[in-house]
């Protein structure tokens, strides 16, 4: 797969990575770090944590693009934060 773009609103800035597998840890490590309810963070690890990534690499290969809204804080106080990855030409 060629490079990709992969930004969460308001956590990461948009970064260009040589690849999906680069691109995937980054992202689940500044998941894994944040409040987030259990049964939305285990959703979240099976698309971008360890072993995951085959249904984005799927949807990049068609469509070039992926995404999913990450929500951190509790049933009554949270925020919405989109995760997106993209394809990028390579330079």
């Amino acid at each position: 797969m060629s490079a990709v773009r992969a930004e969460i609103s308001g956590i990461m800035l948009p970064t260009v990575f040589p690849s999906l597998d680069h691109a995937l840890p980054v992202l689940w490590d500044q998941v894994r770090r944040r409040p987030i309810r259990e049964a939305h963070r285990d959703f979240i690890r099976l698309c971008i944590g360890p072993g995951g990534g085959d249904g984005v690499a799927h949807c990049l290969a068609r469509g070039g693009r992926w995404s999913v809204t990450l929500y951190i804080g509790d049933m009554t106080d949270w925020t919405a934060h989109p995760i997106t990855i993209t394809t990028h030409p390579a330079p």
